[in-house]
């Protein structure tokens, strides 16, 4: 103690110089773990930079030039492509009203329509109020409501603009009947997956812009009716595309897809006439054939034919594809959400 008191600036300077030393070596050690994590992002941007330069096609200036020119080329692919697809129909004054009296009318259309190609319509729902014996199309409840609501206005007409568009290249194909057509849900009155409703929803795609909106149709023809109804659909203007296609072949009775016959000749020979577009008085109309004694079993002797083609019941899923109307001048452009 006496040495430290006479000694005592010596001992407060050694004092200082050790915690100068020790706050040396840890800024020291700090620094040099610094230094470290410095020099392996330094080597990884480097690692990088050797990667991009390796890289073929390498960013030259005709390398740029033709990504360029391949993106210009894609654009006008793209707007080509988009030509190819019909867009949203515009309806501007649309209500209860309005929207009944388009219903109305346009089942009207398709009724005349599938009389005047000979096409059996299916039967109306029983709980359809007015007009109870006719087939509304899927639009029972729109028929059955006195108020609908207004957000479901534009996509009913959407819809009833789709079923008239392709239930006319099926009457146009003349197939034999129509068994049923669904659509998807709209509103919150109507609940997927149950009567003329699919369970699938809407879809869009954010690439193009478009609805993709999914149908069912049933129907009975023959193989060469059903190929029409195809090519029709390939030729049509909207973007038709085909999903799936199911063909239930009859038994051998005949139960399964095979039509009622009519109650009498006369029956059958008006609603042949009406099937392709003839009326009474158009020509001479042949006289009812009597009924003859059945055809002999086929012996089974090398050069007996039998051929006989019944109705099939087809089902077919497709999509229709519709492109958003484009923006107004001077309005941007809404994202489209998936």
């Amino acid at each position: 103690m006496p040495w430290i008191k006479r000694n005592l600036a010596f001992v407060v300077s050694l004092a200082v110089a050790v915690a100068l030393l020790i706050g040396g070596a840890v800024y020291l050690l700090s620094a040099q773990s610094e230094a470290e994590t410095a020099s392996g992002e330094l080597e990884a941007k480097k690692n990088e930079y050797d990667t991009l330069v390796k890289r073929e096609p390498y960013p030259n200036a005709k390398n740029i030039e033709q990504a360029k020119a391949e993106q210009a080329r894609v654009t006008e692919l793209k707007a080509q492509s988009l030509a190819t697809f019909s867009q949203y129909p515009v309806f501007t004054t649309l209500d209860d009203a309005s929207f009944k009296a388009l219903l109305t009318r346009t089942i009207a259309d398709l009724e005349r329509s599938a009389e005047r190609r000979g096409v059996k319509l299916p039967s109306g729902s029983s709980t359809a109020g007015s007009g109870a014996s006719k087939y509304n199309f899927t639009f029972d409840t729109q028929r059955r409501e006195l108020r609908l609501a207004p957000s479901t206005l534009q996509p009913l007409a959407l819809a009833l603009t789709d079923v008239r568009e392709f239930s006319e290249i099926l009457f146009a194909s003349k197939i034999h009947s129509l068994v049923s057509i669904k659509r998807t849900a709209i509103g919150t009155n109507e609940t997927a997956g149950s009567g003329d409703l699919l369970s699938k929803k809407v879809g869009t795609n954010t690439v193009i812009g478009a609805g993709i909106h999914p149908y069912e149709v049933q129907f009975q023809c023959f193989s060469s009716e059903l190929a029409e109804v195809l090519n029709r659909f390939v030729a049509a203007s909207n973007a038709y595309v085909l999903k799936t296609l199911n063909v239930e072949r009859p038994s051998a009775d005949g139960s399964e897809g095979a039509e009622a016959a009519p109650a009498s000749q006369a029956t059958t020979m008006m609603a042949m006439m009406a099937r392709y577009g003839l009326r009474p008085g158009m020509g001479t109309m042949p006289q009812p054939q009597q009924p003859t004694a059945a055809a002999p079993a086929p012996s089974g002797k090398v050069g007996d034919i039998v051929l006989e083609q019944k109705p099939v019941k087809v089902t077919l899923g497709f999509e229709v594809v519709r492109l958003a109307p484009p923006p107004a001048a001077g309005q941007a452009p809404k994202a489209v959400r998936r």
